[in-house]
C-alpha cells in the first residue's frame, strides 16, 4: 500500500511510453487499461486511509527527510488526485474519437497525467519546481499540437512568461536553502520560523509566490491564458483551465503552509478582487467564444484567491471547493464549446445561432454548467461561493463582493448564451464520447450541488449549518441578480460600445507583461516592509 503513491505515478508514463514505441490503432486502447488501473489505484488508496486524516509521508531510497526525496499524502493531495484522474477520465472520452489513433498526442497526455500527480504528492520545494517546469513543457506541446502560426505563437508566449516567472521561484529556493539547509518542506516550515522577522525569509516568499501568480493567472500576469487558451485545442483548453491552472494554486496553498506568513493576507484578497472583476469585464467585451470562456476562468480565480487569502476555516475551505467546482463545470463549458465550434467553423458568438434546437442535449449540459457557474441554488457553484461569501470577516464586503460577481457573470454568460436562440445552418451534432463526457461532467455538477455541503462537513470537519442548499432568500437574490444583468447587459453590453471594443482590442506586449511581473514583486516588497534585522 506504501507504494501506490508511486505507482499512481508511473502507470500513466508507463502506458505512455508503450504506446509510443508500438503505435498502432490497437495499441491507444492501453490508455483506458491505464486509466482504469490508476482509478483502481487511487480509489483503494482513498478508502483504505479514510481520505488520510493522518498524513502519510513515503521516503524514497531510504534517504533522510532533510536531504532524501519524500512524498506527502494526505486528505488535500488526495482529493487533487481523485479530481485530476476524473478530469483525464474526461478529456479521454470527449478526445477519443478524434485522438483514438493519435499515439502522439495520447503520448504526451498520459506523461502530463503522471507529471501532475508526481507534482501532486511532493514534499519537496525543488521537486515542485521540476515538476512544474515539466507540466509547462508538456502543456505548451499539446497547446501547439495544430502547429498553426496562431497556436505556436500562443504555446511560445505561455512557455516563455511562466519559464520567467519560474526563475523567481528559484531565487525563492536558492535563499531558502541558504537558511534552512534542506529543500523538504516540513524541515523548512520548522526551521524557518526562527527567521520569521528577517528580510531574507519574506524576500524568498515573494519571490516563489509571484512565480505562482504567474501560474495561477493573477492580476495583473493573467496575459498568457486567454492566449494560450484561445488557441489551444478544446479538449486541452478544458484541461489547462480546468485543472493545470490549479497547479498554482495547489502550489499556493502549499507553500502557505509552510511559511505560515500572515503579513500579505489582505495584499491577497485585494488582488483577488482585482483579478475577479478585471477577468469579468473583460470577458463581457469578447465575442470570441472561448476567450468569453479564458476570460471567466480569471475572474474565477480570482473568486478562489479571495477565498484561499486567508486560512481562517470558512474563507480557505471556501475557496478549496470552489477549485473543485470550477473543475468540473469549466470543463464541462469548454468542451461543449468545442463540440460547437467543430461543427460550426466560427468563434464568434454573434455568428453561431440555433444550438439548442440542433442538439438540445449538448445545450442542457451547457446550460447546467452557466448555471453552475453563475451559483443558482442547487448547483456545485453556489456552495463554494456562499461559504466564501460567509467566510469574508467583513460580512457587507463579502455579501457586496459576492453579489457584484454574480452579476457580472451572469452577464457574460448572457452574452455567451445568445448561440442557443435562432436558426442553425448546421447538421445536428453527434458525437457519442463528447455527449458521454459532457453528460457525467453535468450530473457531477448537480450532484455536487445537492451532496457537497455534507462531504466537506465530514472530510473537512467543518460546521456548514449555516449554509443551506436552497432557500426562497437564495432563489429570489439570484433571480434579482439576473434581472439587474439583464438590465445592464441591454443598455451597455449588447450595444458593444465605444469602451468594449477599447478593451477587446487592448493587448499587452510580452515586454509589458514582464514589466507588470516585476511591478507585481515591487509592490509585494512595498506591502511587507521589510524590517531593518
Amino acid at each position: 500500500m506504501e507504494n501506490f503513491p508511486i505507482y499512481m505515478t508511473f502507470t500513466p508514463i508507463l502506458a505512455a511510453m508503450i504506446i509510443y514505441l508500438g503505435p498502432n490503432k490497437y495499441i491507444t486502447y492501453l490508455t483506458f487499461i491505464a486509466q482504469g488501473i490508476l482509478s483502481i489505484l487511487v480509489g483503494v488508496y482513498a478508502i483504505k486511509f479514510n481520505f488520510l486524516k493522518t498524513p502519510q509521508i513515503i521516503f524514497l531510497g531510504g534517504w533522510s527527510r532533510e536531504i532524501g526525496i519524500t512524498l506527502r499524502m494526505d486528505t488535500l493531495s488526495i482529493l487533487f488526485i481523485v479530481l485530476t484522474v476524473f478530469i483525464w477520465w474526461m478529456i479521454i472520452i470527449y478526445s477519443w474519437n478524434r485522438r483514438k489513433e493519435d499515439f502522439k498526442f495520447l503520448f504526451f497526455l498520459l506523461v502530463l497525467e503522471g507529471a501532475f500527480i508526481a507534482f501532486l504528492q511532493s514534499d519537496d520545494i525543488f521537486n515542485i519546481f521540476v515538476l512544474l517546469e515539466l507540466i509547462t513543457i508538456l502543456s505548451t506541446i499539446l497547446i501547439i499540437y495544430k502547429k498553426d502560426g496562431y497556436s505556436v505563437r500562443a504555446g511560445l508566449y505561455y512557455l516563455i512568461f511562466n519559464s520567467v516567472g519560474m526563475i523567481f521561484f528559484l531565487l525563492g529556493l536558492i535563499l531558502l536553502y541558504s537558511l534552512s539547509g534542506t529543500l523538504n518542506m516540513e524541515v523548512i516550515s520548522r526551521r524557518i520560523s526562527m527567521f520569521e522577522n528577517t528580510a531574507l525569509v519574506r524576500l524568498s516568499y515573494i519571490f516563489i509566490i509571484a512565480s505562482l501568480g504567474v501560474k495561477s493567472a493573477f492580476f495583473p500576469v493573467y496575459t498568457w491564458l486567454p492566449r494560450a487558451h484561445g488557441a489551444a485545442p478544446a479538449s486541452i483548453s478544458a484541461l489547462l483551465s480546468g485543472l493545470l491552472v490549479k497547479s498554482g494554486l495547489y502550489a499556493f496553498i502549499r507553500i502557505n503552509q509552510m511559511y505560515d506568513i500572515q503579513i500579505l493576507q489582505n495584499f491577497f484578497f485585494i488582488l483577488g478582487v482585482c483579478t475577479a472583476i478585471s477577468g469579468a469585464i473583460i470577458a463581457l467585451s469578447q465575442n470570441d467564444i472561448k476567450q468569453i470562456l479564458a476570460f471567466s476562468t480569471i475572474s474565477q480565480i480570482g473568486i478562489i484567491l479571495v477565498g484561499l487569502s486567508s486560512f481562517k476555516e470558512g474563507l480557505y475551505i471556501g475557496g478549496i471547493a470552489h477549485i473543485f467546482n470550477h473543475a468540473i463545470f469549466k470543463s464541462l463549458l469548454f468542451l461543449g464549446a468545442g463540440a460547437i465550434l467543430n461543427r460550426y467553423g466560427t468563434r464568434r458568438v454573434t455568428e453561431i445561432r440555433g444550438v439548442f434546437k440542433e442538439s438540445p442535449l449538448l445545450s442542457i449540459f451547457m446550460i447546467i454548467g452557466i448555471l453552475s457557474i453563475t451559483g443558482a441554488p442547487l448547483f456545485n457553484g453556489y456552495i463554494s461561493k456562499t461559504i466564501i461569501k460567509y467566510g469574508i470577516t467583513n460580512k457587507v464586503l463579502g455579501s457586496t463582493f459576492m453579489n457584484i460577481m454574480n452579476i457580472l457573470t451572469i452577464m457574460y454568460f448572457m452574452k455567451f448564451s445568445q448561440i442557443f436562440f435562432g436558426e442553425s445552418i448546421v447538421n445536428t451534432i453527434r458525437d457519442i464520447g463528447n455527449t458521454l463526457a459532457l453528460g457525467i461532467l453535468a450530473l457531477v455538477s448537480m450532484a455536487l450541488g445537492i451532496y457537497m455541503k455534507g462531504i466537506l462537513e465530514v472530510s473537512a470537519g467543518i460546521d456548514l449549518s449555516y449554509i443551506y442548499i436552497f432557500s426562497i432568500k437564495s432563489l429570489i437574490e439570484y433571480l434579482l441578480s439576473i434581472l439587474i444583468g439583464y438590465i445592464i447587459y441591454k443598455k451597455i453590453v449588447e450595444k458593444d460600445i465605444n469602451i468594449m471594443k477599447r478593451i477587446r482590442h487592448f493587448n499587452l506586449s510580452f515586454e509589458i507583461a514582464n514589466i507588470m511581473l516585476v511591478a507585481f514583486i515591487f509592490i509585494m516588497i512595498l506591502w511587507v516592509r521589510f524590517p531593518t534585522s
